[in-house]
């Protein structure tokens, strides 16, 4: 087994087989304020148990998924070692990240705040980011992407379209559980030469709110089953 990378939330290793298998980590990411955030680019801390409960929480969501035919990147784990195998994908260009905004907050506020007030409701507002810590993750356009040779106008529609089921989805099934969810992030890769899900989707990657108070992330995952 060989390490690939060793990331903020999880480690990466090459099996044999030529899939990929993930680590996860308790550790935590969040803004240069040292609090807590999903869009967080560096590590704040760490909670016992906190991979543990992000693979439950992924493992849940990719099964769902593939109950509705959504191809993704998952093809099992093992919860007792904290660990996910999955096929290997092609990142998009140095790695994208798609997000879906169903109310104002976060960056959204911080950015459009003359114009909006926290937690108006948003009609399912998508943006793309780049993966880019040292640039703090700028915000790029479609047509930027098709400039840059990053995405094509095909696959950026293509991706709008799995984004928006995706998220809704996920949405849909918080809501039958009480829970409102605010905004999520969402990664596509290529795997034999088709878009599919990947990463994990866990609490880490969405902010989650109860009878109006956001939802810590252990909380979340427990909440899951």
């Amino acid at each position: 087994m060989e390490l690939l990378k060793s990331g903020k939330t999880k480690d990466v290793y090459k099996l044999s087989d030529g899939n990929y298998l993930l680590k996860f980590k308790d550790t935590i990411t969040g803004n240069a304020k040292g609090e807590s955030d999903p869009g967080g680019n560096s590590v704040v801390g760490s909670i016992t148990g906190l991979g543990s409960s992000a693979l439950k929480m992924s493992v849940y969501y990719f099964e769902l998924l593939k109950k509705n035919n959504i191809f993704t990147h998952y093809v099992n784990a093992d919860i007792s070692k904290n660990e996910m195998i999955v096929y290997p994908a092609s990142s998009l260009g140095k790695g994208l990240e798609f997000i879906v905004r169903y109310k104002a907050t976060g960056s959204f506020i911080r950015r459009f705040g003359l114009y909006c007030n926290e937690n108006d409701k948003l009609p399912k507002i998508f943006e793309v980011t780049i993966k880019d810590d040292e640039r703090g993750d700028p915000p790029i356009t479609k047509e930027i992407l098709a400039a840059l040779n990053i995405l094509s106008l095909d696959q950026y529609d293509q991706i709008h379209k799995k984004t928006i089921m995706i998220c809704d989805i996920i949405k849909n099934d918080l809501l039958c559980r009480g829970l409102d969810l605010i905004d999520i992030k969402i990664e596509f890769g290529i795997v034999n030469g088709e878009i599919a899900l990947i990463d994990e989707i866990s609490s880490g990657n969405m902010r989650v709110y109860q009878n109006g108070k956001k939802l810590d992330y252990l909380t979340l995952s427990g909440l899951i089953n």
